[in-house]
C-alpha cells in the first residue's frame, strides 16, 4: 500500500494547517449564519 504525500518541510505542515482552520472558521460562519436567520425567521414570523 503506498504511503500518503507527506508535507516535505514544517513550513508545508503549517500552510496546511493554516488552511484547514481558515476553512473550518468559515464553514462556522456560515452554520453560525443560518443558524441565526432560521431564529429570527421565527421570531419575525410572529
Amino acid at each position: 500500500m503506498p504511503e500518503p504525500d507527506a508535507p516535505v518541510n514544517p513550513s508545508d505542515n503549517s500552510a496546511r494547517r493554516r488552511s484547514v482552520a481558515r476553512t473550518a472558521w468559515v464553514m462556522a460562519a456560515i452554520a453560525v449564519g443560518i443558524y441565526v436567520l432560521f431564529i429570527l425567521s421565527g421570531v419575525l414570523a410572529q
